[in-house]
């Protein structure tokens, strides 16, 4: 059920158990903080009332209830007796219309904070943790039939104290609903009445159901501290679908799990040399470790890469007199000199992504911090020939760079990402599927010498996995794959830290991967053909195939996720085999290059069935390769939305300038 389902009231409820109130004063706060619907960045209040169906009073009302602030990460207290601090979601414990948060309270971790979740992001994760929570709630039984705390398995009282063990520097608050989630007489579990003596314990406001109050603490975490986070709501996510689609008891229990995959596995920094011959690479050894931590001071600065203090002081010098950099707020750092973080200037670089789809010609100008100043889309309904399609790519190209100048004035060059195949040593594009005319067309030279710029073309997926790792900062800075999902499949790869292309620019194709490991094999031999390598075209063939009466023409497939996100059986179904399938070409990959994360993303992954790809293939690649013993491979949704190709071809400008690299492999002229 969705929040504008659930908030129709005028008034704020007054209920005490886990049922929804008449509004759900959690799942306003959380809808305030996931953010409007593109192009907006921020709700006003008039419009988050007509969203949520409640009066302006209502929702202020709400607000001033939660202290909240427009524009602030999140409230400092939840309205509870006594107020709680908002803290870190540690653990959560459901049973009918009893329910338990745990908040924890303590030192926030070392650690890179990573790349802001952008409004599109903070949709996406609400919306799927909403969809998976209501789930849970519908999938509760009605009575409790449950005692106060006594450390059973699986109850509040072997999650307060699982929680205290697992997190003895944190100081725990219990938030609770209903009349079974509250403090046990000691005699009834040492563990637990223990944990339960040392906790603070908070009774829920009235108008708070515990999954809406869920969500909002789970997005104020994410505005914190996005990085590490990001795994835990995906986590979260997927446990409860689990419990929703296979209920294990009639509790549902959560505890915080944080995977070390990315951290653990993150590629060496570059280290730097201090050469005079090497002055450029140390420039951008200093550009990268800024852009992954988003800030960084001096002494940071010199931590991390390994330069002398005179060598970062004369360099950050340097890129502040260019307005590559600015400088924050200067930070208390104990005894001697404040500390002044830097950070990367959004206006001082831009580039253009065009991303030519046999459905559409897609623009994008971005910033160098990667927010999206303008984008431009062009169906494709007929003609694709390719002088047509050129001329349409730079008309768009000009258009977005010029809407984009009030912004960033700077424009470092176009990114253009195709579906490939292409020879990038003859610089030719080869007969892409779907486009007919196109056996050889040299691309890069015909728009190069139209825009008079930078060009540089790149495989849609592996545009896809540059962008990821330019606009996803600390947590994608180990080596990864990104499967790209649209039309086709295809796989980019980041491995040792660098993006990998192969010889001519085609690594990355799964389809023979899929065939393979299905058995699907031609009379030669060979792989042969998988209908579910063409994802959007098999979930609607397979959706008619299952009695569904899916509309003709553009928005078929939309209108099959559409369904499955409301819970219809067949659309799920569709999805999960097309997922598992998909799975199938991803385990391939994972055995042939040892790799621990994969992100998935394109055209196909929309934010209503990103889990269920997620979750199929992941269940694929932890399942069935040679190495699953010793390797977890964590499945995670793209940063990017399903302009996913676009926006990494405009990153692949940004990482050709500004990523160090001592390689000496030949690169072809960039410029006609």
């Amino acid at each position: 059920m969705s929040a504008a389902r659930r908030n129709t009231a005028e008034e704020t409820g007054r209920g005490t158990g886990g049922r929804a109130p008449r509004v759900d004063e959690g799942e306003v706060l959380a809808t305030t903080l996931a953010g409007p619907p593109a192009p907006g960045r921020t709700w006003s209040a008039r419009a988050l009332a007509d969203h949520l169906g409640i009066s302006h009073a209502t929702l202020t009302k709400v607000w001033r209830h939660w202290g909240y602030t427009p524009g602030e990460s999140g409230p400092a207290t939840l309205p509870s007796d006594p107020p709680c601090p908002r803290a870190e979601l540690l653990g959560i414990w459901a049973r009918g219309e009893s329910a338990v948060l745990v908040l924890g309270q303590g030192a926030r971790p070392r650690g890179q904070r990573g790349r802001a979740a952008d409004a599109d992001e903070r949709r996406s994760i609400h919306t799927a943790l909403a969809a998976q929570l209501d789930r849970v709630r519908d999938a509760l039984p009605t009575a409790d039939g449950a005692g106060a705390l006594n450390g059973s398995a699986g109850d509040p009282g072997a999650l307060v104290a699982a929680l205290a063990e697992r997190h003895p520097d944190s100081e725990l608050h219990v938030l609770t609903w209903g009349e079974h989630a509250v403090p046990a007489d000691p005699a009834a579990g040492q563990a637990a009445a223990q944990a339960a003596s040392q906790a603070a314990w908070h009774r829920a406001g009235p108008g708070m159901s515990w999954y809406g109050t869920a969500c909002a603490v789970a997005l104020a975490e994410l505005a914190e501290f996005p990085g590490r986070v990001r795994p835990v709501l995906s986590a979260l996510t997927g446990a409860a679908q689990d419990h929703a689609d296979d209920p294990q008891g009639p509790a549902f229990t959560w505890l915080r799990w944080e995977p070390a995959v990315q951290q653990a596995q993150a590629h060496p920094a570059p280290r730097a040399f201090n050469q005079l011959a090497l002055g450029s690479y140390n420039e951008k050894l200093v550009i990268e470790s800024i852009r992954q931590a988003v800030t960084l001071s001096r002494v940071e600065i010199a931590e991390q890469t390994g330069l002398t203090p005179q060598a970062v002081s004369r360099i950050t010098r340097n890129l502040l007199t260019s307005g590559l950099l600015t400088e924050d707020e200067r930070q208390p750092a104990g005894a001697g000199k404040p500390r002044v973080p830097l950070r990367l200037r959004p206006d001082a670089a831009s580039a253009i992504g065009v991303h030519l789809d046999p459905e559409m010609i897609t623009v994008v100008a971005v910033d160098l911090c990667g927010e999206v100043l303008d984008q431009r889309q062009m169906p494709l309904a007929g003609r694709r020939e390719p002088s047509w399609c050129i001329e349409q790519m730079t008309r768009l190209a000009l258009e977005s760079a010029a809407a984009a100048t009030p912004a960033s004035e700077a424009l470092l060059g176009v990114g253009v990402a195709v579906p490939g195949p292409l020879d990038t040593r003859a610089e030719l594009l080869l007969d892409p599927p779907l486009f007919k005319g196109w056996e050889e067309v040299a691309l890069r030279a015909e728009l190069a010498e139209r825009l008079d710029t930078t060009v540089i073309v790149e495989k849609d997926s592996t545009a896809a996995a540059i962008g990821e790792r330019w606009l996803g900062a600390a947590d994608r800075a180990g080596d990864f794959v990104y499967l790209y999902l649209g039309a086709g499949a295809g796989s980019g790869a980041f491995l040792n830290g660098d993006v990998y292309r192969g010889t001519t620019g085609n690594a990355g194709e799964v389809g023979s991967l899929c065939a393979i490991n299905k058995g699907a094999v031609t009379d030669e031999g060979g792989p042969g053909s998988v209908p579910e390598c063409a994802p959007i075209s098999a979930v609607v063939d397979r959706a008619i195939a299952a009695g569904l009466v899916v509309p003709q023409g553009d928005g078929a497939y939309e209108w099959v996720c559409a369904a499955a996100a409301r819970g219809d059986g067949r659309a799920v179904a569709v999805l999960e085999e097309v997922a598992r399938v998909l799975g199938l070409g991803a385990v391939g990959f994972v055995d042939l290059l040892d790799v621990e994360l994969v992100i998935i993303g394109g055209p196909a992954v929309l934010p209503s069935v990103a889990e269920i790809y997620r979750r199929g293939i992941a269940a694929a690649v932890n399942r069935f390769p040679l190495a699953r013993h010793v390797r977890d491979v964590h499945v995670a949704q793209s940063r990017l939305n399903e302009a996913a190709a676009a926006v990494g071809a405009a990153s692949s400008v940004f990482h050709e300038a500004f990523t160090p690299s001592l390689s000496t492999r030949a690169r072809p002229a960039r410029r006609a």
